[in-house]
């Protein structure tokens, strides 16, 4: 029997659910994935995981107070606008519109916390030399 407390189901229309059948075939060529694989993989193909990049970068300088992570975030994005020629309108996260590519969104996000990176070791840097 299935936990409910684990699962949920969806109710689909037919040709939905026959799309569904013909992917669990076609998306991984050799392997034939349930329905529910194929739902789960979309999914999380479509929508990543984005509060994990800034959950990320929050906790790297979770010892700074909220004051000073705003301000290293904000040193991180303008790092980011002049070492790429961009705008504020170029950037998901300054700007409020929904009108950015899926894939742009992850390039700037990955961006993001490879320049968070960066920042953090230049902050354990500077502690460990005073």
């Amino acid at each position: 029997m299935t936990d409910k407390k684990k699962y949920k189901s969806v109710a689909i229309d037919h040709d939905c659910y026959k799309k569904i059948e013909e992917l669990a075939i076609s998306l991984n060529p050799g392997l034939t994935l349930s329905r529910a694989q194929v739902v789960k993989r979309l999914v999380h193909q479509r929508l990543p995981d984005k509060k994990n990049v800034n959950e990320t970068i929050v906790s790297l300088f979770s010892e700074h107070t909220p004051f000073e992570r705003q301000k290293i975030l904000r040193d991180i994005d303008s790092k980011m606008l002049l070492l790429l020629d961009l705008n504020h309108e170029d950037i998901p996260w300054l700007c409020n519109s929904n009108n950015f590519s899926e894939k742009w969104m992850s390039i700037m996000d990955d961006l993001r916390l490879i320049v968070a990176k960066f920042k953090y070791e230049q902050c354990q840097n500077e502690k460990s030399i005073n």
